[in-house]
């Protein structure tokens, strides 16, 4: 049967050699295979075959430019200061008490560097206008995510140089924004959902607004993407057609898909709407009419040629997907009566493994949500064009009225919102590419059926690791960047202590280790790197009792956290020296501090663990200090597991200490690349003198040590 997206045979070689991509030979070979099925006549093969050495160079291209902006960064390691030159396509975005500003590349002297960066600053830097250029100088470094910062100290190493042309679209875009600015003192939301959906500049949106639509599962809505490029698309052709110059239209159309990005950002929705919008356009001016389908697979195509990392940007593959449910599935399988009905549940079937797997969490009946917000959006879209034309606070103030129905639309969606765990990389891969090899042989129901097979497979396969369970008694050292997160588990209980900084890396941790409920959470202390994660703790999981010490417990993440515990009537216990828990086998005993200490009180106040397995006893320091340590080490005798504490700080792990517990195995959790130094030289040679291996989640990632009769077995994510 032939296909109608015989595109998808060179989307599926080309997506197959961005993946698996080996050399510049390889790719050569292919080549020369497709010129040698040329003279044979064989065409269409000849078209896979080289579509399979592009993807091979492209990636091979991708992976030597990397290496060499990698070893431009090595270069300058060492060096206190730099100097950054960057276009700049976006503002600053405050967050607290900090200023990020993120641009796409940037020139370091006579480099330029094809890689992200983010500006920090403490300080509030001053309004950008118009200008074309950042000029930066500060300390470039590489975040716990391996993303490049450049911190920036003081507003006299930051400028901004030129002036941006004003026959660029990005400039009437910018222009438009700064006619909004007067007004964002008085309607801060109302301003940023304005310049989010009329002009594509989401930065500026509220962490609670960005929260509120991701877990309704309608963000995407949010934002510029395809909504409002196909619109606008769709109002301009409707318009030419109705003075019936159906030629104009699709030479309007044309020119709009290339004028779009160079307005908003070439981000993958608006490309893939852009490029459609393109290609359909093209079609008929060259009187080639095709099929949507076809579009949809030259489309993906176009772009991972001129972008081949967005073959695992999750942006990419939602939006494609979303698309590709709506053609390939919901379509064959549609009825006349309940057609909006039959196209969310498709789509909602083919996208949930994708959310599942880059975002661990999914909102049951968000195509739903998605098809009752649209109108709302799309009314919202309308008045914000208008407000970009005509600022006023009387539109201001229609944005925030339907901006408050869509929260509350998005409030019923989410209490349908969980965090799940993720399909394997290599069964979400082999997923993918099955769904792509349907769409190129399979046709009508027959596809239709078959996609929703391959994605009901990757659902399977979430469900099944999110309720594995450990066989034996575990402790397992989260790798939540620079802070702490342990995990106490035997057959059917958990106990988690502390919440690392925030709750984007536990959450998921936590789902991918089929964690649902816990016997209780404890919290060593108030501190932000140990307690950040945990109000999310209590909302999306299902947790019995909240420990907390009542000394020192001070500052924004402890107000948060009980207020949390009182909204999901989580029962709060004061910790008191001596306390105990049972858990399956794990016996825990907590000791505290009798007084407050004078130096580092916060730290020295820290609740400490000693948990027994068994025979074997691990003892969970959290921050305390040497103060706290001398203390300690004259009421615990020999651990066969530390906890490091301090995050490996010189002013734990004293000799006193150490020489008390003598412990056999240690850990120490930290984050990559943190600014503290952590773990310190001098902590781990103590260590290393008394003959005790040390494993690091900076170094090793997620920790699991298995308690099993007498025997320890350590396993690390990542071995060196």
């Amino acid at each position: 049967m032939q296909s109608d997206a015989p595109a998808a045979f060179p989307l599926i070689a080309l997506v197959t050699g961005l993946l698996f991509a080996s050399s510049w030979r390889d790719a050569a070979g292919f080549a020369l295979v497709a010129i040698l099925l040329l003279m044979l006549r064989r065409t269409r093969v000849a078209i896979v075959s080289f579509a399979l050495a592009t993807g091979i160079v492209c990636a091979v291209h991708a992976r030597s430019v990397a290496l060499a902006d990698a070893r431009v960064i090595a270069a300058i390691a060492n060096e206190r200061f730099v100097v950054v030159n960057a276009a700049i396509d976006r503002d600053w975005m405050r967050r607290g008490a900090v200023s990020t500003l993120r641009v796409a590349r940037f020139r370091l002297g006579e480099r330029v560097v094809e890689q992200p960066l983010m500006i920090i600053t403490r300080f509030v830097p001053r309004t950008i206008d118009l200008q074309d250029r950042v000029v930066a100088e500060g300390f470039l470094r590489a975040n716990e995510r391996d993303e490049l910062t450049l911190i920036v100290k003081s507003p006299r190493l930051l400028r901004y140089v030129g002036r941006a042309s004003l026959l660029a679209p990005s400039t009437w875009n910018r222009a438009l924004a700064n006619r909004l600015r007067p007004f964002a003192t008085a309607y801060p939301t109302e301003v940023a959902l304005v310049e989010a959906l009329a002009l594509g500049r989401g930065e500026r949106l509220e962490s609670d607004v960005r929260d509120g639509y991701k877990r309704a599962g309608t963000y995407h809505l949010l934002v510029f993407s395809g909504l409002q490029i196909a619109l606008a698309a769709g109002a301009l052709a409707a318009l030419l057609r109705w003075f019936h110059s159906p030629r104009a239209s699709d030479w309007s159309l044309l020119i709009f898909s290339i004028a779009a990005p160079l307005f908003i950002g070439g981000n993958a929705s608006v490309a893939r709407a852009s490029i459609g919008i393109g290609l359909y356009a093209t079609s008929r001016l060259l009187h080639r009419p095709t099929t949507l389908e076809n579009l949809w697979c030259v489309a993906a195509l176009l772009r991972l040629i001129i972008a081949p990392h967005d073959v695992t940007d999750a942006a990419f593959q939602l939006t494609y997907g979303g698309a590709g449910a709506l053609l390939f599935v919901a379509k064959p399988l549609s009825m006349r009566r309940a057609r909006w009905v039959v196209y969310a549940i498709c789509v909602e079937c083919v996208v949930t493994g994708m959310t599942l797997f880059h975002f661990h969490q999914v909102a049951l009946g968000g195509s739903i949500a998605t098809l009752i917000l649209t109108p709302v959006i799309s009314a919202m879209l309308f008045v914000s064009a208008l407000t970009c034309a005509f600022p006023c606070a009387a539109l201001l103030r229609c944005i925030g009225l339907l901006h408050a129905i869509s929260m509350r639309l998005n409030d019923g969606s989410a209490r349908f919102a969980g965090s799940f765990a993720a399909p394997s990389p290599v069964f979400f891969a082999l997923g993918l590419l099955g769904c792509l090899a349907t769409i190129a042989l399979l046709r009508g129901r027959t596809r239709a059926l078959a996609i929703l097979g391959f994605s009901s497979a990757i659902i399977c396969s979430a469900v099944a690791i999110g309720m594995h369970d450990v066989d034996r008694p575990t402790i397992t050292i989260l790798d939540v960047g620079q802070g702490d997160a342990i995990l106490l588990r035997t057959p059917g209980h958990a106990i988690l202590i502390d919440g690392g900084p925030s709750p984007s890396r536990l959450i998921p941790l936590l789902a991918d280790r089929g964690v649902h409920r816990l016997d209780a959470v404890i919290l060593t202390h108030a501190h932000p790197d140990h307690c950040g994660g945990l109000s999310a703790v209590l909302s999306r999981l299902d947790a019995r009792e909240l420990w907390i010490s009542p000394r020192r417990f001070t500052g924004d993440c402890a107000i948060d956290l009980l207020e949390t515990a009182a909204a999901e009537r989580v029962p709060v216990h004061l910790v008191r020296d001596g306390d105990r828990m049972a858990a399956g086998t794990l016996g825990i005993q907590a000791f505290t501090a009798d007084r407050t200490f004078r130096r580092a009180p916060e730290n020295n106040s820290s609740v400490v663990l000693r948990v027994k397995i068994g025979k074997r006893v691990a003892l969970l320091t959290g921050d305390i200090e040497r103060d706290a340590e001398s203390e300690l080490a004259g009421r615990v005798s020999c651990v066969d597991v530390l906890k490091v504490a301090h995050h490996g700080s010189r002013t734990s792990s004293t000799p006193l200490l150490l020489d008390a517990i003598a412990p056999r195995l240690a850990f120490i959790s930290c984050g990559r690349h943190n600014l503290f130094g952590h773990p310190h030289p001098e902590v781990l040679r103590a260590f290393r003198d008394r003959l005790v291996p040390v494993s690091r989640t900076d170094l090793n990632g997620t920790i699991d040590i298995e308690f099993e009769r007498d025997h320890l077995f350590v396993h690390r994510e990542v071995t060196y």
